[in-house]
């Protein structure tokens, strides 16, 4: 399946215009050809299959066949972690998450955090090019950098705070995951510290380690979601 990207596609939309870069890439790299199937999505559950009428390296376009709207997962994995030094890595990990399936990444401004800029637009597109290329049809929500104080005090669902500290915690594999929505931080390569972790418990967060090794913060994000991924599954 050739699955595209749009996200003012609408179901009711009846023709489609390729962008001059994408028809380029229709016609020069996938050598696609009038009277071909073709797929696109708005990253909202929207699966609008097409018939490609015209390919040219300057423009194509695709009429309607028919379009489907999936219902949202019903299970959830909101993924609030602070990001990396390397830029290379966040965006990598972006990549992974989309294609595990997370409903939404929130970069956490923490009190060892070495990164305080993010490229919000660099990310988006990260994630568009993973969901292409795992064929799916929900974009995750990329949301703004926002400080860690100010995320715990809006958590509405499970959450799970992920750290390092020598103090009591659950393990995460052992924890009741089968709840709709869960929320999992993580922190910096310094980790969090002493006073969020306290103001996150205080909150109802539940202090959790994610094994006996010390991984980076985007394995350790990577690592997190993929078990409640497994656990959801499985309830």
């Amino acid at each position: 399946m050739l699955l595209f990207f749009d996200h003012l596609l609408l179901a009711d939309t009846k023709a489609f215009s390729f962008s001059r870069d994408e028809s380029k890439h229709l016609a020069k790299v996938l050598r696609q050809k009038s009277g071909n199937p073709i797929t696109l999505t708005n990253g909202k559950g929207l699966e609008w299959r097409g018939e490609l009428t015209h390919v040219s390296p300057n423009s194509a376009t695709a009429l309607k066949i028919e379009s489907v709207q999936h219902s949202p997962p019903d299970k959830k994995i909101h993924l609030a972690i602070a990001p990396t030094k390397n830029n290379s890595r966040m965006e990598w990990l972006v990549e992974k998450l989309t294609e595990l399936g997370v409903a939404s990444i929130t970069p956490l401004l923490c009190e060892h955090s070495e990164r305080k800029v993010i490229k919000s637009l660099r990310l988006e597109k990260i994630a568009v090019a993973a969901l292409k290329q795992s064929q799916q049809f929900f974009l995750p929500q990329i949301h703004p950098l926002i400080p860690f104080s100010e995320f715990i005090q809006r958590k509405n669902q499970m959450g799970f705070l992920a750290h390092c500290k020598d103090t009591p915690k659950s393990n995460l594999i052992d924890c009741d995951l089968s709840q709709n929505a869960i929320t999992l931080l993580i922190g910096p390569e310094g980790d969090f510290s002493s006073q969020e972790i306290q103001s996150a418990e205080q909150l109802g967060f539940t202090s959790v380690s994610i094994g006996s090794q010390r991984f980076r913060t985007e394995t350790a994000g990577l690592f997190a979601s993929h078990i409640a991924f497994l656990k959801q599954q499985n309830n």
